[in-house]
């Protein structure tokens, strides 16, 4: 926007002026001022305010400055939010513009009287910038002038605010001079005719709390100025914080804000009535009397609308600047506007297309300002269509270099309003997640969508970032020097040497609105003209960069490119140098094989290398250009003479890269014949080598082909000149017969010159002695001459994989695919094994915690003796689990077993024990033999063996706890216990756990003996198990087993009442047979949980007569708690038997303490209840007995306290008698 009057196209912000504060230097004058020589002047006598405090208030007041913000509504706001301003501090004078221009000096007539020839038609004066008034820049019909602007940009105030220091120290006479100052400021505003409003800021060193005679200074203060209280006058008191003096300016601008508002809205309607009254009464048309040129009422139209539209900016209502800036375009358009009816020879034609660039450029600001993206594109395309039109039918046509300039400057305009708007889509945003500092690029867009939806919009109607537009700025600017450089020879000759006819000419046959003429645009040589390429080397640094951020990776590249062929053309070679350079080492041209443009860029690099003598980039582009497409020179054809011409070379040239870094001219496939192969054995293997050479290049010598194969083989292929050079498309090598050295590097020779797209096709055969997998690494490509040497390195991604393997059949060449896709990989392997490996003696399945004894068989199947080295483990399938201990019987426990000397076709075995594990489950066998035959013992050979081997559990038990009557006197709760306190002194408590193990097995197991055992002792009680007999047994499978066991338990301490946790275990001891060794199986018990302070009935049987039938039973009633309980105790009868004993009682028990209740029960005839095979012929009798607790309300059951006394399933108490 350099080539526009600043005033023309910057924002308009009200300004605010600040007296008192002392003076700072305008950073953006007017580039033109009006003449102050009638204007009003402001002048004061108060020293200006000075010290730390008023510093920080001019500080914090041009923190709110918005001249540098971005035009968007967010960086400045319109009302009702905060303003921002164009401030700008002043000392204690300022002038201000005439609002009118000085009256004409009128000449005497006859007695003393005007003439009437020079009579003015009207007494009203007008401003100095009217086209009305002699002397004005727009005078008689000029339309408007940037010195308008300026005047109310820079010159006269919205706002004056005046800072004047109050002391509590001075005298009165301070008082009436701030009166004076207030008073002469508000007479020059008012007699300056501009309604500026007026401010008063008094500064104190001290609060009205702090000095309360500070109020009546302020009172007398007000009434001698007449200030309004709550706009025109401030106090601001001392301020320890500059939070503090920010909330004080806050509150200033925020009251004045209105004000300036106001100011405008005064102006918006001064002009609209002006226009309203259709310009200036005739009489006033023509103020000297006598002059025809006068401003038309199109013409007035415009002038009034640019004043609205530049009020309306003032106030930051944007939409209806818009709406003033388009009506005056439109009239200026119009058909009896300024372009239609001025001559296009004069200036005001110039001034008209400037004025109306401006006014397009206001639009588009206002546009982006509101974020109507699409809508300022539309209006960019549709200015632009309009202009042309207009200078092809009033103009000198749109075909000069002038409107190509034109083009330039209005699209690098567009790209610097996308810039300053600061468009959303197109500003790089703070990243959220990671630190603020960041800027996340990823947000960026190449264009804006619109802000409202439309259907079928052409994609150049969307707003595109500023790139786009410098893009086109730089195709313009091309087109520009184009047409620059069809003007003929005499109108690029300087006027003075040009024969006057032909300068006459030249303003009729060119165009030169804000360019140069003819002879300084593109003058003659040896003369200086126009600088094109610095203009275009900074619009496309510009672009470039833009595009970058975008990640139009191939946009960028190509507009450095043309940069770069600008300066080549320009013959500044190290300047295009420094663009080719990074360009050709980074291309993405070369990644994506866009081959012409690629090619034309290895040209220029080259061309350019060989001007600036850098052989290396030299060398490497001659070589990148054997497969380009490009036509070039016969000098290019022979890469072995690529630095020939190069006589300063002093050593010799050295270059080398890899991969996609630079485009190889040779071509690569290689291929494994199959996809394994095994120790020792030749494996057929084969390169081909493809030239991409051009048929106009010379053929191409290589001096090595090294061939990497990972890890640590190298096939190493030297060139050999042979005597006869053949051009057919395919030659086939056979290198088959070659073998490797001791150290597996294979090192052939073959003739290695390749012509201009022919194929060579090496076959050899690799052996490997180590089992791995071997893949291709990378093949080096060597050319190597007096000159230089050259290196490019082909790793595995960049060599293709054949499919086919070539073979020869007398002349003809014949292929075959092959069966495997992965053709430059190979699995080797170990030599097949001879070796026969048997595991004995394992059943099909076996059970946790026993031992297993196998043998492993080891039968010699190789044609001589070997020598191996066998270990064994075990673990199993999940990877969580824990490995099994085994190992070989002969080797002292370890897992490691060595057989020397096994002689062919022989076997022997070797003995291995296996401890099982406690769990279950599938676990696996792994015998592992390393070998060596015994004429190559450096060669091993493995053989492996897995078993798998099941392991499943032997027994499951089934548990039942119940009480048992223990014998003896209970402690007394009544009576002292005299015993030591480490003696136990709680309640002795039987209890019998009832067990039923069951046989899991698929066989037999004989089950030697059962046994409990306490897996920890509790700390908080005594348990004692009591021994119990078992005898061996032979349980078959599903077979079950039962044992009762008994155990006593007494706590430690009488008065504790917790119930006591015991860990018990089951131990069977089993085995297989009855001669093998035994197995320990340890079965873990649920945890018991023993009540010790709850109730209980034990019943117990008691025979006093062996010959009678009758059965005597006991009833204890147990009360281990601190509780008086009772009882009610209730017998029913039943037909089987008859009872002596209470029916219905009532029993009372005291705390720890236990009674018994005894009944005599005869049985009726229970034939049918006894066992036939029994002996001694005994039945079941079943007696109900209810015990009640008669406070809890709660039955007690009755549970089997000894032998005799029974419990069904239906948990019914049955007592054995006779029959």
């Amino acid at each position: 926007m350099d080539a526009f009057p600043r005033e023309y196209v910057e924002h308009n912000l009200p300004l605010l002026l600040l007296s008192g504060l002392g003076e700072r230097e305008d950073l953006r004058p007017p580039s033109k001022f009006l003449r102050h020589e009638s204007g009003a002047r402001i002048e004061t006598r108060s020293p200006i305010c000075g010290g730390e405090k008023a510093s920080q208030v001019l500080e914090q007041f041009f923190k709110h400055d918005g001249s540098d913000s971005l035009w968007n509504a967010n960086a400045l706001p319109a009302p009702p939010g905060p303003l921002k301003y164009r401030i700008k501090a002043i000392g204690r004078s300022y002038a201000l513009p005439p609002r009118k221009a000085a009256p004409l000096p009128q000449s005497p007539g006859i007695e003393g009287l005007p003439a009437p020839q020079t009579m003015p038609r009207s007494n009203e004066l007008h401003s100095p910038l009217s086209p009305l008034v002699p002397g004005s820049p727009c005078f008689p019909d000029g339309v408007f002038t940037p010195l308008w602007l300026a005047k109310h940009e820079h010159q006269v105030p919205a706002c004056l605010l005046a800072f004047f220091d109050i002391s509590v120290d001075d005298s009165t006479a301070q008082n009436e001079q701030i009166q004076i100052d207030i008073n002469a400021i508000r007479t020059a505003l008012s007699s300056s005719g501009f309604k500026i409003r007026f401010s008063v800021v008094l500064m104190s060193d001290k609060s009205i709390i702090e000095a309360p005679q500070l109020e009546d200074r302020l009172s007398a203060i007000r009434r001698a100025t007449t200030l309004d209280p709550k706009t025109g006058l401030f106090f601001m008191p001392p301020m320890s914080s500059s939070a503090e003096i920010d909330t004080f300016v806050r509150g200033v601008l925020v009251t004045v804000q209105p004000l300036c508002i106001e100011y405008y809205r005064d102006l918006t309607k001064h002009a609209r009535r002006k226009k309203v009254r259709g310009g200036p009464p005739a009489s006033a048309m023509s103020p000297i009397g006598r002059s025809s040129q006068t401003l038309s009422t199109p013409g007035w139209n415009v002038r009034y609308e640019i004043k609205q539209g530049v009020f309306a900016e003032f106030r930051q209502e944007m939409d209806v600047a818009e709406r003033h800036y388009s009506a005056a375009i439109e009239e200026l358009f119009n058909i009896e506007g300024i372009f239609e009816t001025t001559p296009i020879w004069s200036p005001r034609w110039d001034e008209a297309r400037l004025l109306c660039d401006s006014l397009a450029i206001r639009v588009l600001r206002c546009q982006l300002f509101n974020g109507e993206t699409t809508g300022a594109a539309v209006s960019f395309f549709n200015y632009q269509a309009r202009m042309k039109d207009l200078l092809d039918r009033r103009g000198k046509g749109s075909q000069t270099y002038s409107w190509s300039a034109w083009e330039s400057r209005m699209a690098l305009v567009m790209s610097q309003l996308i810039q300053r708007a600061g468009v959303p889509a197109f500003r790089p945003a703070y990243n959220e997640k990671q630190e603020t500092d960041v800027l996340d690029l990823s947000r960026l867009q190449i264009f804006a969508p619109p802000e409202k939806p439309v259907e079928r919009l052409l994609p150049f109607r969307f707003l595109h970032h500023p790139g786009y537009w410098q893009k086109l700025a730089i195709n313009r600017l091309l087109t520009r020097r184009e047409r620059a450089k069809e003007i003929p020879e005499e109108d690029r000759t300087p006027p003075g040497q040009s024969p006057a006819s032909s300068v006459a000419k030249r303003p009729k046959n060119y165009d030169w609105y804000l360019v140069p003429e003819p002879h300084e645009e593109f003058p003659l040589p040896g003369r200086k003209g126009y600088e094109y390429l610095p203009e275009m080397m900074r619009i496309t640094k510009d672009a470039a960069k833009e595009f970058e951020l975008r990640s139009q990776t191939r946009m960028t590249e190509r507009l450095r490119y043309d940069m770069a062929v600008q300066l080549f053309d320009a013959k500044q070679y190290q300047d295009a140098m420094k663009i080719l350079t990074p360009l050709w080492e980074e291309s993405t041209w070369r990644r994506d094989e866009w081959r012409n443009l690629f090619s034309e860029l290895l040209l220029m690099t080259s061309s350019c290398a060989e001007e600036v003598g850098d052989s290396d980039i030299l060398l490497s582009t001659r070589w990148e250009l054997l497969s380009s497409d490009v036509s070039v020179s016969s000098e290019y054809a022979d890469f072995a003479k690529a630095l020939d011409d190069a006589d300063s070379l002093n050593k010799k040239i050295e270059v080398k890269f890899q991969d996609q870094q630079k485009s190889c001219p040779v071509k690569f496939a290689f291929a494994f014949e199959s996809k394994d192969g095994h120790v020792g054995e030749p494996v057929q293997s084969q390169l081909i080598m493809t030239s991409c050479a051009m048929e106009k290049f010379a053929p191409l010598c290589l001096s090595t082909l090294e061939i990497l194969l990972n890890p640590s083989k190298i096939v190493k292929i030297s060139h050999a000149a042979s005597t006869h050079l053949s051009k057919e498309p395919e030659i086939f090598i056979d290198l088959s017969n070659a073998r490797e050295d001791e150290e597996g590097l294979l090192l052939v020779k073959a003739d290695l010159t390749l012509f201009p797209q022919q194929t060579r096709i090496f076959n050899f055969n690799l052996n490997f002695k180590e089992a791995q997998t071997w893949r291709l690494e990378h093949i080096a490509v060597i050319v190597e001459v007096e000159k230089f040497k050259l290196e490019h390195i082909l790793t595995e991604k960049s060599i293709r994989q054949a499919d086919t393997i070539v073979e020869q059949r007398g002349n003809i060449l014949e292929r075959r695919f092959l069966p495997h896709a992965d053709t430059t990989g190979l699995i080797v392997l170990q030599k097949p094994p001879k070796l026969q490996l048997v595991v004995h003696h394992l059943q099909k399945t076996h059970y946790t915690d026993e031992y297993v004894k196998f043998e492993v068989e080891f039968a010699n199947g190789e044609t001589e003796a070997i020598d191996l080295t066998a270990n064994i483990s075990a673990a199993g399938e999940t990877e969580d689990s824990l490995p099994v201990p085994v190992r070989w019987a002969s080797s002292e426990g370890s897992p490691e077993l060595t057989l020397s000397d096994l002689s062919t076709s022989k076997s022997q075995s070797a003995a291995a024990t296996l401890v099982a594990p406690a769990e279950p489950g599938t676990y696996l066998l792994h015998v592992d033999v390393n070998y060596t035959l015994a004429s190559d013992p450096t060669t091993a050979v493995m053989k492996t063996l897995t078993v798998p081997v099941t392991f499943t559990i032997p027994f499951e038990a089934k548990f039942n706890l119940g009480p048992r009557l223990q014998p003896g006197e209970w402690p007394s709760f009544y009576s002292i216990n005299a015993s030591s306190s480490e003696q136990p002194s709680g309640i002795k408590q039987r209890w019998r756990l009832e067990s039923e193990v069951l046989s899991l097995a698929t066989e037999s197991l004989h089950v030697k003996k059962l046994d409990l055992t306490m897996d920890s002792k509790p700390t908080d009680a005594i348990c004692e198990l009591i021994d119990s007999v078992s005898g061996e047994k032979s349980l078959s499978s599903q077979g079950t087993a039962t044992m009762d066991f008994e155990f006593v338990v007494q706590r430690m301490s009488l008065d504790d009442r917790r119930p006591t946790a015991l860990e018990l275990s089951l131990e069977i001891t089993w085995s297989r047979d009855t001669e093998s060794k035994p197995v320990v199986t340890i079965i873990p018990i649920p945890r018991l949980t023993l009540p010790s302070s709850e109730p209980r009935v034990l019943c117990t049987v008691v025979e006093d007569d062996a010959s009678s039938s009758d059965v005597v039973v006991q009833y204890s009633i147990e009360n281990p708690s601190t509780h008086f309980l009772t009882f009610a105790l209730t017998m029913d009868a039943s037909e089987d038997f008859a009872f002596s004993g209470p029916k219905h009682r009532t029993l009372s028990l005291v705390p720890l303490s236990r009674r018994c209740v005894e009944y005599r029960f005869m049985v009726h005839d229970l034939n049918s209840q006894a066992s036939p095979t029994a002996n001694t012929q005994r039945g079941v009798i079943h007696p109900l007995l209810q015990v009640l607790d008669s406070y809890y309300q709660r039955h007690l059951k009755v549970h089997p306290g000894g032998p005799g006394v029974t419990m069904d399933k239906e948990s019914r108490l049955g007592i054995s008698v006779k029959i």
